[in-house]
């Protein structure tokens, strides 16, 4: 661990300005490419050119060389404590995040991964510098706290036989203090990875195996893996479904069985064109054998040489010219690449599903995502898995395999930088979900789907347009379609429930129907206001059953081949074991997409000016001293610069300026509708949930 000292002074601040003035810079970047439409010579390019810069600043602090201090002060902890209370805190360190990957622990083995610390989480939480700083150096000038590697190094030290190793001191410092809080980790795997090793000497595969036995070659050793996966949604397509409301208790809904949405609407006689992401072999009917492991498919996931690729069309099966020998021979953990190639293209496309997942997390900016692009995460970090069972929760889809929240990392009071604003913001988090501000647009750095019409699909003669994103407005296979970059999310509350309709469900209206809505309201305090992308669409029904219609699609006899809608809606429900009563018509339907991912850098979260009208009437007005804005309760004599304070975050006509589509954003004030969302107004006005604030307003 490298800590430096963290006595504030006017150097510290000119580099924090500088670095915030760069980052604003990098924000606004208008050279985002779009990885989907680039070739393999771009793409190699792109990776071999791409840093994730905080998490290679820290690999660079990790390996540096740190002196050995062989004499401290002595001085009792109670003393020290008493000494530094009120001289550090949170804001004078220099580095924020720190990767525990020493060189000294790691000569003697390698069989773990780096630590990920987040070192101004741990002092807002410990609120303790002497917790793990325990002494300061012998000597004149120096700094009150150093890297634990100063201190601790070898296992034995002859010249310091009282001190422990520096792996002996982070297992026993780290550990100890997890078990007495009882919410850190405490096993080996919840800090830092095992190593895979290398398996070019332990598979035993040669010349062109048949892809069911190089999964036979990894169960050889890996039985319990299969079995894990055995159960899994990701091998099932099904599984429980505990926060879809009326059907908590439930196991086996999912896109497997009777998930429906208005992309492609079902699986139902599509499966070799839609399993082609399944993590298996050879699903092409209804007939399949999940309890035949050795279809399932290893290398999807595993795949460290980005040679593997599957046939479109052909159930999940590889494409014939992968080399199967040497993609198993140098298998390692999952990667963004990994599970990209199914998750970014959901709904036959680049970013025409999800809101915040696509192409450009392969290799992001740290713009596009702060935490894959700034410290490299992978999406299992925050997805932890378990016997092959994927933490995380979907509005999108039923199966549920456990629950992650930024609050995981980032505990319920997150804000610590601004002794004015922590206390509001912390404040903020009890109402508002992290995402809410933290990604204030979606799809920021290539556009996606936001509404389809099936019902104008079948037109051969109608030559798709192009739009300002360059995409195509029409495909005679699927419909019309609209498509936004950098998108404004829409609000809602939500409680972690989500009503949902499912394939076989009776439709109430046939004005509307919400396949997916968040379940959530002003009154139920475990709701908070969260992000969504709505997607909207035109998709068929049948108006005497009053069932949302699954057509066949893909394949013999299915409406690519046929254009014949009646035929494909015959074909489609009898396999679902549904009727079709032959006659249908076209609903309008919506659903909710949760934004989880595509996080700002916290300085360009939004502004409070952005959300609330009376800061931005005050910025008009100068900020006289007739507006009553933060001086309503703090005094105007204090040195406090409130219009810097209020208007800080995203810059929409900057972003503008530098080519994105966020022209209609500009001077944007009540960013949330906060009278849709149930209040009778801006609650710094007419008052919150639970309490009426502002004491001693009036309007």
């Amino acid at each position: 661990m490298k800590l430096k000292r963290y006595l504030f002074s006017k150097y510290t601040v000119i580099v924090v300005i500088l670095l915030t003035v760069f980052s604003l810079s990098f924000f606004y970047n208008s050279s985002d490419i779009n990885i989907a439409n680039a070739n393999d010579g771009l793409k190699q390019n792109l990776k071999s050119q791409w840093i994730a810069e905080d998490q290679q600043a820290a690999i660079e602090r990790s390996q540096e060389t740190v002196p050995l201090v062989k004499k401290v002060n002595e001085e009792k902890f109670s003393e020290r404590r008493n000494r530094l209370l009120g001289t550090l805190s949170s804001k004078d360190s220099e580095h924020r995040y720190f990767l525990l990957n020493s060189p000294i622990i790691k000569k003697n083995n390698d069989l773990y991964g780096p630590v990920r610390f987040m070192h101004n989480k741990h002092m807002v939480v410990i609120g303790d510098c002497v917790n793990c700083h325990h002494y300061r150096p012998e000597g004149k000038n120096v700094s009150e706290t150093v890297r634990c590697r100063a201190c601790h190094q070898e296992a034995f030290n002859p010249d310091i036989p009282e001190r422990t190793g520096l792996k002996a001191a982070y297992h026993l410092k780290c550990l100890g203090c997890h078990k007495e809080v009882k919410k850190g980790p405490v096993n080996c795997t919840g800090c830092h990875e095992k190593n895979v090793p290398d398996h070019n000497k332990l598979v035993k595969l040669k010349g062109k195996p048949k892809p069911s036995d190089v999964t036979k070659e990894c169960l050889r050793c890996h039985q319990s893996s299969g079995e894990g996966l055995r159960t899994s949604a990701h091998w099932l397509w099904r599984g429980p479904s505990i926060n879809t409301l009326g059907r908590e208790k439930e196991i086996s809904n999912g896109k497997a069985t009777n998930t429906m949405n208005n992309f492609c609407i079902a699986l139902s006689n599509n499966w070799p064109r839609c399993t082609s992401c399944h993590a298996g072999y050879g699903w092409k009917d209804k007939n399949f054998d999940f309890n035949d492991m050795t279809k399932m498919d290893c290398l999807v996931c595993h795949d460290t040489t980005g040679t593997y690729n599957k046939t479109p069309k052909d159930a999940g099966m590889p494409d014939p010219k992968v080399d199967m020998v040497y993609v198993a021979k140098n298998v390692g953990k999952p990667n963004r690449n990994t599970c990209g190639d199914c998750h970014f293209e959901g709904g036959g496309g680049d970013a025409v599903k999800h809101a915040d997942i696509n192409s450009t997390l392969r290799w992001p900016k740290r713009t596009c995502d702060v935490h894959m692009g700034g410290y490299d995460f992978k999406c299992h970090e925050c997805h932890k898995t378990q016997d092959h069972h994927i933490k995380g929760r979907s509005t999108s889809l039923p199966v549920a395999e456990g629950g992650f929240t930024c609050e995981t990392c980032h505990t319920e009071n997150p804000h610590n930088d601004n002794e004015l604003l922590d206390h509001h913001l912390n404040k903020h988090t009890q109402t508002i979900a992290c995402n809410t501000c933290h990604a204030p647009l979606y799809s920021k750095c290539i556009p996606t789907k936001i509404f389809w019409d099936w019902s104008k699909a079948g037109d051969k003669k109608r030559k798709p347009k192009k739009n300002k994103y360059g995409k195509d407005d029409y495909l005679w296979k699927k419909g019309e379609f609209r498509w936004k970059e950098s998108a404004k999310p829409e609000y809602a509350w939500f409680n972690g429930k989500v009503k949902r309709y499912l394939l076989g469900d009776t439709i109430e209206s046939m004005n509307l129907l919400k396949i997916t809505a968040p379940v959530g309201n002003l009154r139920d305090p475990q709701s908070k206001i969260h992000p969504f992308k709505v997607m909207r669409g035109v998709q068929p029904v049948d108006p005497n059953t009053r069932l949302l219609l699954a057509p066949h699609l893909y394949g013999k006899g299915g409406y690519w081949k046929t254009l014949d809608w009646d035929q494909s809606f015959k074909s489609g429900m009898e396999s679902s074991g549904l009727t079709y009563s032959g006659e249908y018509k076209w609903i309008n339907t919506e659903m909710y997409w949760l934004v989880n991912h595509e996080v700002t850098p916290r300085t360009m979260a939004l502004s409070c000016a952005t959300c609330h009208k009376v800061f931005k009437e005050a910025l008009n007005s100068s900020f006289n001293k007739n507006v009553r804005t933060c001086n309503r309760c703090h005094q105007d004599d204090r040195n406090i610069d409130f219009k810097k304070l209020v208007e800080q975050g995203i810059d929409f006509q900057l972003l503008q300026q530098r080519g994105r589509d966020s022209k209609n954003l500009i001077d944007t004030t009540d960013y949330i509708n906060f009278k849709a969302l149930g209040y009778k107004g801006d609650p710094i006005i007419s008052g919150g949930r639970f309490k009426q604030l502002p004491l001693g307003w009036k309007k």
